[in-house]
């Protein structure tokens, strides 16, 4: 595997400081460490250990696995409201058409997430297709790689679970306050208590939403209501109901203006506006989305030996998809796409797609027990699962050509909101059986092997029943993977598994030549190799270095002029290496630092030109690198701040447009105190406190269009929390 490194200051800086933290610890710490559990509403920052993302039911030191743990206290500390805020705290996520008023996804390890099977909310299958709501979420867990035997049909870039606040044991009520210097307000408020013998857990928040953009203001409302109701000592059942309504213009993306005039943009506009928004028409209606969830969950034993679980979730989504999209030119000699005409001309249209109702369910049950076989000790785990997801479009959407704009002088055009697209509604649903076991070889080597078959049904047609597809495929994934406890504090690990992809044809009788034929699975392959340090209980170190192989379509040119999709015609292989150091350093300093190096290209393509070149939007290195310091000399005041840094996003296909590298700084100050005996949190942070302006992303989607995205100017935000 070759990997090439280039040591910026940034990311030198990120190394050096995880070398000398745990040399430090290493001197400080000699003895034998033990795992250490901390309870209670409020943890240390970064003391999240627990996640188990991977399905293991185990640690994550002795998880074979890199998974990455954001929980509520970095969350709340850096005032992360939105996915894309997320994001930034680890090196090895990055965006994906994040933008204001819409919905966000992430890249893993430099691939896409699918919205509809790559994501969990604890432990089960949701879709992601919906803005994300924080309030009630304790920590999103993050496994990273090929997730095939614990999700089955996925992307392989990893799983993200979603764990919500529960009920604990402590009785409490805290209402916050906040606003930012674009004239936003936020009230929240978080309370437990019981009733009886049921734990209560509500969480309540309205939002002013007060975008840096033009016209971009929105509001949205959030609701949850979590119960923990024990049966017996060995049985207990959860109950949660989520409610989220959110309403805002969503702004889309730039372009790359074409300045060779060859119909492809290939230049980056010199200068950027960070407050511009091309959905600023007076008839621009607002994106909008109304998603409800409910799930339950069982925790029992069974007979004494068996540890057994059952969850289901189910959520729906009706979405009001609506905006004035630019994309493309036609104010040129040759019609520009993707791209922008030289002078910064964008073609817009008047984008209306209402009442599109998205239903999603999934399911989990499983148990697990000890037992030996053959002289060794084992951990065994049986379980079947299921997910679903069904889209019912309305029957007509608009999108219709209204005139040209420019993105140095906007321009006024009419509506025609027209309907005359069809739509295409769809079905998807799966069930899994899996099984894992986990193998102590001696007392410090692990073996551990896991198997999932999924059947798979997947179905669409036009809105009125035209063009009609339907598929049924079946698909296994094994995982294996060894681990050895070299001491109390070291653990190092191989792994090597599967995920699966499915892909099909569009159906489209006018652009294939094989419309709407259903593609053989393309699977995925990961072999991974790495080291966990836990310096000391709530202080650890972690590398990986990984390769994956992910196969796709491509298209061959047949005599008719139209193209043949062919399966597994490219293929793409992404090598890293991934360090992370994250915890409590001294009782004063906590950190979170992560490091990613990316070498991400294609090694096969019909079209010679692409072999070589860089996956689009993915960065070649990435640095990440929180820290909070606790100010011994005035308990209860805090300072924190979080710098990122990114470099070698391509923005198009033959990597000859680069983004700049970009730094970034967050900063923040905390005081916490009381009054009268009850709790009080005051919180005030700067995002990008140096106010630099830079291209943050620039996605290709999968119609062919790319698209740019600039930096959040400097925000200012401050909030103020209490107890009663």
């Amino acid at each position: 595997m070759a990997l090439h490194f280039k040591l910026t200051p940034v990311a030198g800086a990120t190394a050096l400081a995880i070398c000398l933290a745990t040399a430090v610890q290493a001197q400080q710490n000699n003895t034998a460490l033990t795992d250490v559990t901390v309870t209670g509403r409020a943890a240390p920052v970064l003391d999240a250990q627990a996640g188990d993302v991977g399905g293991l039911g185990l640690s994550w030191f002795k998880a074979p696995q890199s998974i990455s743990v954001l929980g509520s206290d970095i969350l709340s500390a850096t005032g992360t409201s939105m996915l894309s805020q997320a994001i930034k705290l680890d090196a090895s996520l990055a965006d994906s058409y994040n933008t204001t008023g819409y919905v966000e996804n992430m890249s893993v390890r430099g691939f896409l997430l699918d919205p509809t099977s790559n994501y969990r909310r604890n432990g089960v299958a949701i879709s992601n297709y919906t803005p994300l709501a924080l309030e009630n979420k304790e920590r999103i867990e993050v496994l990273k790689g090929v997730a095939g035997m614990q999700s089955g049909v996925s992307s392989p870039g990893g799983l993200v679970n979603y764990v919500t606040k529960v009920p604990v044991a402590d009785a409490f009520n805290t209402v916050q306050l906040g606003t930012d210097n674009n004239g936003g307000t936020k009230l929240q408020l978080d309370s437990n208590s019981r009733w009886g013998s049921t734990g209560v857990r509500l969480n309540l928040a309205a939002e002013n939403l007060q975008s840096h953009f033009n016209r971009a203001s929105g509001s949205r409302e959030f609701a949850s209501l979590a119960l923990l109701q024990p049966l017996s000592a060995q049985t207990s059942v959860t109950v949660d109901v989520e409610y989220h309504h959110k309403r805002q213009p969503s702004v889309p993306g730039l372009g790359l203006l074409d300045t060779s005039g060859d119909g492809v943009g290939e230049t980056l506009p010199p200068t950027i506006n960070p407050r511009l928004n091309l959905n600023d028409q007076s008839w621009s209606l607002p994106f909008e989305a109304t998603n409800t969830v409910f799930q339950v969950g069982v925790k029992t034993q069974l007979g004494g030996v068996w540890n057994a679980q059952a969850s289901l979730a189910m959520q729906r989504t009706l979405v009001h998809d609506r905006i004035a999209f630019p994309d493309g030119c036609s104010n040129a000699a040759t019609y520009v796409y993707p791209g922008l005409c030289a002078n910064g001309d964008v073609d817009v249209y008047d984008f209306r797609s209402e009442g599109e109702e998205r239903t999603a369910w999934g399911w989990d049950a499983r148990a697990s027990r000890a037992l030996n076989w053959l002289g060794l000790g084992h951990q065994i785990t049986l379980g079947v699962s299921g997910r679903g997801n069904r889209d019912d479009l309305p029957a007509l959407q608009a999108y219709n050509y209204v005139g040209s704009t420019n993105i140095y002088a906007p321009v006024s055009l009419p509506a025609d909101p027209t309907l005359t697209d069809k739509n295409t509604n769809s079905r998807q649903r799966s069930v899994d059986g899996f099984v894992t076991l986990i193998t102590d070889v001696t007392t410090n080597v692990q073996t551990l092997a896991g198997l999932r078959t999924t059947a798979l049904s997947r179905s669409s047609a036009r809105s009125d029943g035209s063009r009609a597809v339907a598929f049924d495929q079946t698909i296994t994934t094994p995982w294996v993977a060894a681990s050895w406890q070299l001491s109390a504090a070291h653990n190092v690990y191989a792994s090597w598994g599967q995920g699966v992809e499915l892909e099909s044809v569009p159906n489209r009788p006018t652009q294939f030549v094989n419309y709407g034929e259903t593609l053989p699975a393309l699977k995925s392959k990961q072999v991974e190799l790495g080291w966990k340090w836990l310096i000391e209980p709530r202080v650890s170190l972690s590398a990986a270095l990984f390769s994956i192989e992910k196969p796709y379509a491509d298209d061959q040119l047949s005599a008719s002029g139209l193209p043949t999709r062919i399966v597994g015609a490219k293929k793409a292989r992404h090598q890293g290496l991934e360090l992370a150091l994250q915890g409590r350093l001294t009782p004063q300093l906590s950190v979170q630092s992560t490091l990613s190096v990316l070498d991400a290209k294609f090694v096969q393509a019909l079209d010679p030109a692409l072999v070589g070149q860089r996956i689009t939007n993915v960065p070649k290195r990435k640095a990440s690198v929180f820290a909070d310091y606790k100010l011994a000399a005035l308990p209860g005041l805090s300072v924190h701040g979080l710098l990122g840094y990114e470099e070698g996003k391509t923005a198009n296909a033959d990597g000859s447009t680069t983004l700049p590298s970009a730094v970034q700084l967050d900063a923040g100050v905390a005081y916490a105190h009381r009054v009268s005996g009850k709790a009080v949190r005051w919180q005030l942070g700067v995002e990008n406190a140096t106010d630099r302006t830079y291209w943050r992303e620039a996605p290709t989607q999968s119609w062919g269009g790319v698209y740019l995205f600039p930096s959040t100017p400097r925000t200012v935000r401050a909030s103020v929390a209490l107890d009663f």
